[in-house]
């Protein structure tokens, strides 16, 4: 095979648009002992290849006859659950607030609205400040 050759083939055997009478055919110019010094780094890849193709499984396979289906006990301990958690859930009822614990609730929204009044009247003041900075530059104070 000439070396164009071969370099057109391996261009479409990496781009994977090889046909199988190509790939033979490069197996079997990489498996030969005249390839050209530019394509000696592919050898290794294409010998591999060949001697996977080559091995065969040469054990016992025995498939597991396992079923596809759940099986009935799976299936009752999935709805046991499911049946016990809802259950837990409409029997249970949270505990009812201590009188602090309401209090404290109480405290604690009135604060964030407090500090969302200040943080609106902090901006406000920003804004008057800046309003007194630019009218002391026109008006003189003596």
């Amino acid at each position: 095979m000439e070396l164009k050759q071969v370099h057109k083939v391996l261009d479409r055997f990496f781009e994977g648009n090889a046909t199988q009478q190509e790939e033979q055919v490069l197996y079997d110019y990489f498996s030969g002992h005249k390839i050209d010094d530019s394509l000696l780094v592919y050898r290794p890849y294409f010998l591999a290849i060949t001697q996977d193709r080559n091995m065969q499984f040469s054990g016992n396979f025995v498939p597991d006859k396992k079923s596809k289906f759940i099986s009935f006990r799976t299936f009752a301990i999935a709805v046991s659950t499911v049946i016990a958690v809802f259950i837990v859930q409409q029997f249970i009822k949270p505990t009812p607030l201590t009188q602090e614990e309401l209090v404290f609730q109480e405290f604690k929204a009135n604060m964030y609205l407090v500090s969302a009044h200040l943080n609106k009247g902090k901006k406000g003041v920003a804004y008057m400040d800046t309003f007194n900075q630019t009218t002391n530059r026109y008006i003189k104070n003596d």
